[in-house]
C-alpha cells in the first residue's frame, strides 16, 4: 500500500498522420516560433513540411539547427540568446531527444537569460519560460512526455540529466510515421533507451503503481517489436508499437527515476561524447544483476516479458534469467557489447562523476564506492556481467 502523486500536464496528440496537426495546433499556442532541430539533410523533408504547416496557419518561423548528438549548454544559451532577439513566444524541438531537450532548454533560457548550466546548478528560475512543441522523429528517449533535459559540460566533462517542471512541452505530437526511414542503428540505440527508461523507472525506489503499469507495457512492446523495427524498418506495426513504448516510458521514467545503469552510463556519456541510448544500454545488463535479488518480483515479470522461456521457473530462476534477456536483446539488435567496444578505455573521470553523493538513492540495492567500481569493470567486458567479474 503506497502513497504516489501523478502530474503530466502536456497534452500528446498520437497516431499516424498526426504530424499534419502541427500548424493548427501550434497556432493556438504562439504566433512566432524557433524550430529546434538537426543541421544536415537528415531531416530536412520533415522541416520543410513543418515550416509550410505552420506558414499555412500564420506562424512565423526562426530556424535554429545546431543540434547535437550530445548538445552542450553553449548551444542551448546561443538558441536562448536568438528566441529573445527574434521575439519568438513558442519553441518547437524537432527530432530525437537531442532536439527536444534542446528545445526545453532553450524556453527556459529565452525567458530567464540566464546561463542555462547555472540554472542547472540551482539558479532560481524567476521568469515565466517559452511553451514546448515537441515533435519526435526516433522512439527512444520519451522526452516528449518527461520534465527531463540531458545536457552535456564540455569544459567540465559532465552530462547530466535534469529535471525541471519549465521542461514538460505544452504539446507533443508523436507520429510513427516519421520514423519509418530511421537508420536501424539508431532505432536500435533508441529502442534500447526506452528499455532502460521502462526497466530502471519500474524496478526504482520511487516506483509507483501507475509506474508499474506504463513500464509493464512499455517492456512488453519493445521485447515484441524492436528486432522488427531494426530488421524490416517499415513494417509499420514495429514502428508503432516501438513510438507507443517510447511514450510510455517516457510518462514513467518521469513520475519515477532512473537507476545505476543512467548514473553509469550518462557519466560515460560527458567523457567520452557518446550517444545517451546506447551509454545506458551496455550499463543495463550488470546493474540490473547487481540488483536482482533486491527486486526480485519485478526481475522476475521483465524476465517473462522478455523471455517466454523465463515463464512457468520459480520467482528466483526467472528473476536471474532477467538480465541476460537484455545482453541477448543488445546482441541480437547489433549493437557493440561492452564499454571497451565504443572506445571506452580510461575510467578515471568516469568513477570521479558516479562516485557523487546521491547516485545510489534510486536504487533498491545500496552501492558505494568499491561497488561502482566492480560495475564499471562489468560493464567495460562483452558479457557485460556484474556476477562474471565476482560480484553477488
Amino acid at each position: 500500500m503506497k502513497d504516489f502523486s501523478f502530474y503530466i500536464p502536456t497534452r500528446i496528440i498520437f497516431g499516424n498522420g498526426k504530424f499534419d496537426v502541427l500548424g493548427k495546433e501550434v497556432a493556438q499556442i504562439g504566433r512566432r516560433a524557433l524550430l529546434v532541430t538537426y543541421p544536415g539533410e537528415v531531416l530536412e523533408n520533415w522541416v520543410d513540411r513543418a515550416i509550410n504547416l505552420l506558414e499555412d496557419n500564420g506562424v512565423s518561423v526562426v530556424l535554429f539547427r545546431e543540434v547535437e548528438v550530445n548538445p552542450d549548454h553553449l548551444l542551448i544559451n546561443r538558441g536562448g540568446e536568438l528566441a529573445r532577439a527574434e521575439n519568438c513566444n513558442v519553441v518547437i524541438g524537432l527530432g530525437g531527444g537531442s532536439a527536444i531537450d534542446v528545445a526545453k532548454g532553450i524556453a527556459v533560457v529565452a525567458g530567464e537569460n540566464k546561463d542555462i548550466w547555472e540554472i542547472y546548478e540551482g539558479a532560481p528560475i524567476t521568469r515565466e519560460a517559452l511553451p514546448v512543441v515537441a515533435i519526435t522523429t526516433t522512439a527512444g528517449t520519451g522526452s516528449e512526455a518527461t520534465f527531463f533535459s540531458v545536457v552535456s559540460n564540455r569544459e567540465l566533462k559532465q552530462k547530466e540529466g535534469f529535471a525541471l517542471p519549465q521542461f514538460y512541452p505544452k504539446l507533443s505530437i508523436c507520429d510513427p510515421m516519421l520514423t519509418l526511414d530511421l537508420p536501424s542503428r539508431i532505432t536500435a540505440e533508441t529502442g534500447l533507451d526506452a528499455l532502460s527508461h521502462s526497466i530502471e523507472a519500474y524496478y526504482c525506489n520511487f516506483a509507483t503503481p501507475v509506474v508499474d503499469a506504463l513500464a509493464v507495457h512499455a517492456i512488453g512492446l519493445v521485447a515484441d517489436n524492436l528486432r522488427k523495427a531494426v530488421f524490416d524498418g517499415k513494417d509499420p506495426v514495429a514502428r508503432y508499437n516501438m513510438m507507443l513504448a517510447n511514450t510510455l516510458a517516457g510518462m514513467a521514467i518521469t513520475q519515477s527515476d532512473s537507476c545505476l545503469a543512467h548514473v553509469i552510463g550518462e557519466a560515460v556519456g560527458g567523457v567520452y561524447n557518446v550517444g545517451h541510448g546506447l551509454s545506458v544500454a551496455l550499463c543495463l545488463p550488470a546493474t540490473m544483476e547487481y540488483n536482482t535479488m533486491a527486486a526480485m518480483e519485478k526481475f522476475a515479470t521483465i524476465a517473462e516479458l522478455m523471455d517466454e522461456d523465463a515463464r512457468g521457473l520459480s520467482l528466483r530462476d526467472a528473476a536471474l534469467r532477467a538480465p541476460g534477456t537484455i545482453r541477448e536483446l543488445i546482441e541480437d539488435v547489433g549493437l557493440p557489447l561492452g564499454l571497451r567496444a565504443i572506445g571506452v578505455d580510461d575510467l578515471a573521470q568516469v568513477k570521479e562523476l558516479v562516485n557523487r553523493p546521491g547516485g545510489d538513492e534510486s536504487s533498491p540495492r545500496p552501492a558505494g564506492t568499491e561497488d561502482f567500481d566492480l560495475l564499471l569493470e562489468a560493464c567495460m567486458e562483452p558479457e557485460m556481467s556484474y556476477w562474471k567479474v565476482g560480484g553477488h
